[in-house]
């Protein structure tokens, strides 16, 4: 029988990440998961494995995605997954953000 912990692929190699502190983010991802955690990431806060509310850290983001760009696009194509923003009306305008996208 496979460990679950197998089944989530760690981070990207960061400066001062070891190997080792991306096996225990994927670990900890699947552990929430197992418990039934959904809508959460895993960190490093105040040297303790975390888990994080994804509202709470899209909302406190300086950075955002246009949902309707070129980019957002190449994720939804890439990772399979459907396309879940509406689409805009005749006539309708895209609401301005003040808040820069994601390059």
């Amino acid at each position: 029988m496979r460990r679950p912990s197998f089944c989530i692929s760690s981070c990207a190699h960061i400066i001062g990440h070891t190997i080792v502190d991306c096996m225990q983010l994927a670990q900890n991802a699947v552990h929430g998961a197992m418990a039934g955690f959904t809508g959460f990431s895993v960190g490093l806060c105040n040297n303790k494995m975390v888990f994080l509310p994804i509202p709470e850290l899209v909302a406190t983001s300086p950075r955002s995605m246009d949902p309707r760009g070129r980019t957002w696009e190449r994720v939804l194509a890439l990772t399979r997954q459907p396309n879940t923003v509406p689409s805009l009306q005749p006539g309708e305008k895209e609401k301005a953000s003040t808040q820069p996208t994601l390059r």
